[in-house]
């Protein structure tokens, strides 16, 4: 579906991305996993195609324009179900409520989203993108904000999905990786340091991080 090939990516005259090789296969779970400033968030920019590499070669096999969850994404001083439903009314698509649901949303949709914690928060934007059902999504952090309930829930649901969707997403927490990746790859300083499906990544991980 994706397929980056010697990607470089330079902004103010510094190198963000580098040599940056990958293939995305159809109704898989590839995770980017790196520290932070590694180029995690602007690699997932330019697989939805939000920044051109300044070179390299990228192939979308993809017809339409790929939902994205942001690590701050938009919402409005208005209820719990009008910020759930704005994605609807712009791409105007049919609606899945699935995870609106699952989440318990629905009880509280009335409510001010200006009231709602970080995690009830995460759970609106989640279930919002998941609403539009496309078959791939990208996702910066889904797990950010949420206790250890809700990342169990949200853990059963992706893996869930990944059986008839793509999904590619960046985390830090290594056990949810393990337990969902099909596909993992390692970001350090715009460098994929480590690339592997997941019990390669896993074997390998642990030598990588002696060497450093």
């Amino acid at each position: 579906m994706i397929e980056l090939n010697k990607i470089f990516l330079n902004l103010n005259q510094k190198e963000i991305l580098s040599n940056i090789s990958l293939k995305i296969k159809k109704n898989t779970c590839f995770v980017i996993m790196g520290k932070n400033g590694s180029g995690k968030s602007t690699l997932l920019k330019i697989m939805n195609q939000l920044i051109l590499p300044t070179k390299g070669k990228s192939i979308f096999s993809i017809e339409n324009s790929i939902p994205m969850l942001f690590q701050k994404p938009i919402w409005f001083d208005n209820t719990v179900d009008f910020n759930f439903h704005i994605l609807q009314k712009i791409k105007k698509g049919q609606t899945n409520y699935s995870w609106y649901k699952k989440f318990g949303l629905d009880k509280i949709k009335n409510q001010k989203f200006t009231t709602l914690s970080g995690g009830e928060k995460q759970k609106v934007f989640l279930s919002r993108i998941m609403s539009l059902d496309q078959d791939l999504i990208i996702m910066d952090e889904p797990n950010q904000s949420l206790d250890l309930q809700n990342e169990k829930l949200l853990l059963n649901l992706l893996n869930e999905e990944k059986k008839h969707k793509t999904l590619i997403l960046t985390l830090h927490d290594f056990e949810l990786a393990k337990q969902l990746a099909d596909e993992i790859i390692y970001l350090d300083k715009g460098k994929i340091r480590l690339a592997g499906s997941n019990q390669e990544f896993f074997e390998n991980f642990h030598k990588l991080m002696k060497k450093n």
